[in-house]
């Protein structure tokens, strides 16, 4: 059944470029989930924000990494792999606007 008001977090896979490796290393994420005009706010207010601070507003954790989650394994991570924040930011929007309708 479907829930008016959805789950406060959910969780993705989440496949990380890693330089010199031909397969993306696949990680789970847990997101906080935000309404149509949260979402709004949060894109607005990531503005002179550093990567990890924006991804830490979204970010609840991760399973996968060699590390728990905290703001400095985040720092560290999108310091060593510099695609992973892109890929990161595009897991979120992704799961949580677009349609997974198949044809």
């Amino acid at each position: 059944m479907l829930k008016i008001k959805p789950k406060d977090t959910f969780k993705a896979k989440v496949g990380l470029s890693v330089p010199g490796s031909e397969k993306l290393e696949v990680i789970s994420v847990e997101y906080r989930h935000l309404s149509r005009s949260a979402l709004q706010e949060y894109y607005a207010g990531l503005k002179g924000k550093t990567d990890a601070e924006g991804l830490a507003e979204i970010m609840r954790g991760w399973d996968g990494p060699d590390a728990a989650y905290s703001p400095e394994s985040l720092q560290e991570l999108l310091d060593n792999y510099p695609a992973s924040a892109g890929e990161l930011y595009e897991s979120f929007r992704a799961e949580l606007v677009e349609s997974k309708r198949k044809n």
